[in-house]
């Protein structure tokens, strides 16, 4: 989104990703039940692997203790990235790293309205902030029952509209359940693995090769 049209990838899918993290700020059961789960696995790679140096050098004291006892993927940005990186606050490094970070946020985050309306087109540049400036063919696969990256990260309540913004690179795969990068399918999910994420992954990319092969054909 930020590349615009000096973006040097192909084509590019998020799996599980969210496109305006700042609505995790609201995702109270996932920070209460899901997170804290994998919140000790992150925290020690932070801490023992090979950054872990940087994190004690850098850090304040008190900030590595706080570091010390995050229990959710929300703490853990605050204490381990925010700090780190010197960002303002947690809002501040949703923004930056959501690719929809730049518009107002939606669904009434922060007092914001829950709708924005606007008279201009649903593909309409200024609506929708740097997304519309993806060029590349970009597909966002999410299920909407993901426990750690809440459904209302695809940041908006028209999909079709963003779907339509910009020059129309924009591809939302969302489904009404697959969990968070997982996807199981069948009686015995380890029979067949990541296997529908994966075939989408590739059903992506050789539909981006098909259709790029046929445009060079036809100049």
């Amino acid at each position: 989104a930020r590349s615009g049209t000096h973006c040097a990838l192909d084509a590019a899918m998020a799996v599980s990703g969210g496109l305006d993290m700042r609505q995790q700020l609201n995702f109270k059961r996932s920070m209460r039940l899901w997170q804290p789960m994998l919140t000790f696995g992150l925290r020690e790679d932070i801490l023992t692997g090979k950054y872990g140096r940087h994190y004690k050098h850098r850090l304040t004291e008190d900030q590595f203790l706080k570091l010390l006892r995050v229990t959710s993927i929300s703490t853990l940005d605050v204490e381990a990235i925010v700090t780190y990186n010197s960002f303002d606050n947690l809002l501040h490094y949703y923004s930056e790293m959501s690719a929809m970070g730049d518009r107002d946020p939606e669904f009434g985050l922060l007092g914001s309205a829950t709708k924005e309306k606007d008279s201009s087109s649903s593909g309409g540049g200024d609506k929708w902030g740097r997304i519309a400036n993806v060029s590349v063919p970009f597909a966002v696969l999410q299920s909407l029952d993901d426990p750690l990256i809440g459904w209302r990260t695809i940041g908006t309540e028209d999909p079709k509209g963003l779907a339509e913004s910009g020059t129309g690179n924009l591809m939302l795969v969302l489904t009404k359940a697959g969990g968070h990068v997982g996807w199981p399918t069948g009686n015995n999910p380890k029979k067949n693995g990541w296997k529908w994420m994966s075939d989408a992954a590739r059903d992506f990319v050789l539909a981006v090769d098909i259709a790029r092969k046929e445009q060079f054909l036809a100049k």
